[in-house]
């Protein structure tokens, strides 16, 4: 594995690197739930998705950028909810990244800056069907709701998980903020 860096997106200009890591994952993810028209759709701007958790969000928290050899190859999206709670709102690693290490790395920057910011509690949401399940499993987060996601009527079933924000030292030395 070769050194991973986690820092704040670079906004604007990381933007296409960001949706590439994206799409890639999806097209590696959901292929089994999405059909290639309807993943491409969703890029090109010719379909719209929607998840019904999303309008619970009440602001944006900043994107991680998980880099190697400086390309982004994974990024963490975050939300801010009510009452001290967060949202995990995109956790995507390129497929050929996946299994070695991004996604931890990501993980546990995830929770540093969610406790920084005084979050206790942090949900994240997945379709039910994805294998996404196992890691936030495996990383203790507990089921606790469900919806939909919803592509051009395309409806699938989504599942929710919560996680307590362990309060720590941050062990990254970063305490910066991102540029929204």
């Amino acid at each position: 594995m070769s050194a991973v860096s986690i820092g704040w997106s670079q906004g604007a200009s990381e933007r296409e690197a960001r949706v590439e890591v994206i799409r890639a994952a999806w097209h590696g993810a959901y292929s089994h739930i999405f059909s290639r028209a309807e993943i491409d759709g969703i890029f090109d701007g010719s379909l719209e998705g929607e998840g019904s958790w999303v309008a619970a969000r009440v602001a944006p928290a900043g994107t991680l950028a998980a880099r190697e050899r400086g390309r982004v190859v994974g990024l963490a999206s975050l939300g801010l909810l009510r009452g001290n709670d967060a949202e995990l709102a995109a956790f995507y690693v390129r497929p050929d990244r996946q299994g070695r290490g991004v996604g931890l790395a990501l993980w546990a920057r995830v929770l540093e800056e969610l406790a920084l910011r005084g979050c206790r509690r942090m949900e994240v949401w997945t379709l039910a069907r994805a294998d996404a399940r196992r890691f936030y499993e495996a990383r203790g987060c507990a089921l606790f709701g469900e919806g939909s996601f919803v592509v051009a009527g395309h409806r699938e079933p989504a599942v929710a998980y919560e996680l307590a924000i362990p309060e720590r030292p941050l062990a990254t030395g970063s305490q910066s903020m991102p540029d929204l």
